[in-house]
């Protein structure tokens, strides 16, 4: 995904910084680095150096906003510059960064003064409600790449909120009341009922389930007679996740029963092509999914919290994650652990580092991050032991960790995703105006009222 910026220079002409060709180095560095981070210019303002000029530069930004052809603007103080240069982008509802560049040179008259400019823009008074973060340094420094990487992760998951369409077909799982209830986020969600998921699997022609088969690699004790549902069913999936970015759907009790075949291999492979679903109708899971996989890069997995032992949780699920999650890219296919049915994927996490984030109702969300161990110990199904964890930055036990989850009721179903994208993590809430909950790790927690949570 990636992400168109604009670019304004702020120049005060009487420094004589302004003379020495900073704003077009700037410009050529920073477009230098679009390729590694994944990102356009896709608009550079002529220097802005009155009041009038950030006026007309800022109607002209909301615009190619309103039209969808701008992500993020950095306002850069390529020298001081007062508030009428600077409140015109504040006032913009547009993702914005406020940049200095560093002095050009220690001696003589002061050149620039950008670090002075940046910080009276940051203290401005407005009435703006979207974050502004702040820059210094020149583009080709190290934290200045950094600190941009981690913002351009972060508007890759807020654009993956605010413009994936998502499908929700049947509702949650019977008796998984917290499932429905969904974030307060700008969701496109188009609902259907679950008989359309058994619509689309009458369409499945043998033929068609057949051929589907034939490109199943994983090895499996399954029988391959019997490994024809699971592929007739993922085909009825797949149709139904036809121009959607994600689908939650009520998988059991009634699919099972119906199709002959647990959804869960269906999910997993599905997940591989980029198409994910959420299990048992959580929709709030889904989205948090997209968004997760958004920032890392790499498809999300949703997992159950399943137990804790020592210096590590175990995470499991029945099936339904992604290859990139195999330990060795080892997979194969095997019955569900409690319904013998076709077709889970059996598998372990690969180990290395993971995040993870949960939306939550009332502008609320967890973050969370750890390590997955090399353990060979699981469950049946999509399975790992997680160490090292922190929540919202902060470094927690297990026990701990697992004292925040249930202290906060979260959902049963914690999202996770693949590398150390935390910090966007982090700032992908502030973004969206989520509060990322603190942890709490209390042994006794009786903070249990009529609205919660």
């Amino acid at each position: 995904m990636t992400i168109r910026m604009g670019l304004v220079p702020v120049v005060r002409p009487l420094f004589r910084g302004a003379r020495m060709g900073l704003s077009e180095s700037s410009r050529k560095t920073l477009e230098a680095l679009a390729p590694e981070l994944g990102f356009v210019v896709e608009y550079v303002a002529d220097p802005v150096t009155d009041g009038d000029e950030a006026r007309a530069r800022a109607r002209e930004i909301e615009r190619r906003h309103r039209e969808g052809s701008l992500d993020l603007i950095l306002v850069e103080h390529v020298t001081f510059a007062t508030g009428d240069l600077i409140m015109p982008f504040l006032e913009l509802p547009v993702a914005l960064g406020i940049w200095a560049l560093p002095e050009a040179t220690t001696r003589g008259p002061l050149p620039q003064n950008a670090l002075c400019g940046l910080s009276l823009s940051l203290s401005l008074r407005t009435r703006r409600e979207v974050p502004v973060k702040w820059f210094y340094g020149n583009a080709g420094d190290a934290d200045f790449r950094r600190r941009l990487g981690v913002t351009l992760r972060a508007i890759r998951g807020v654009k993956a909120v605010r413009e994936s369409r998502l499908l929700w077909i049947g509702g949650t799982a019977p008796g998984f009341h917290r499932l429905e209830s969904l974030p307060d986020l700008p969701l496109r969600l188009d609902r259907l009922p679950l008989e359309a998921a058994f619509d689309a699997l009458r369409s499945v022609s043998p033929n068609e389930a057949e051929a589907r088969l034939a490109e199943y690699d994983e090895p499996s004790s399954i029988a391959r007679d019997d490994l024809r549902a699971t592929a007739r069913l993922e085909i009825a999936l797949e149709r139904l996740a036809q121009g959607y970015d994600g689908v939650a759907l009520r998988c059991w009790p009634e699919v099972p029963d119906r199709a002959g075949s647990m959804t869960c291999a269906p999910y997993a492979r599905l997940a591989d092509r980029g198409c994910p679903f959420a299990c048992e109708g959580d929709a709030a899971g889904l989205v948090s999914m997209l968004a997760v996989a958004a920032v890392t890069g790499q498809p999300a997995a949703l997992l159950d919290l399943s137990h804790a032992d020592g210096d590590g949780l175990l995470f499991w699920h029945c099936g339904n994650a992604a290859r990139a999650w195999a330990a060795n890219g080892r997979t194969s296919l095997a019955p569900h652990f409690n319904r013998s049915l076709p077709a889970v994927r059996d598998m372990r996490l690969a180990p290395g580092p993971v995040c993870g984030l949960r939306f939550l109702e009332r502008r609320r969300a967890a973050v969370y991050a750890g390590t997955v161990l090399d353990r060979a110990q699981g469950y049946d199904g999509v399975s790992g032991w997680i160490g090292g964890l922190r929540w919202t930055g902060q470094p927690l036990t297990a026990s701990a960790f697992l004292a925040s989850v249930l202290n906060h009721r979260l959902p049963h179903h914690l999202v996770w995703g693949l590398g150390d994208a935390e910090t966007a993590l982090l700032e992908l809430c502030g973004w969206l105006d989520h509060d990322p909950l603190p942890p709490d790790p209390e042994d006794v927690s009786l903070r249990w009222t009529a609205d919660a949570p």
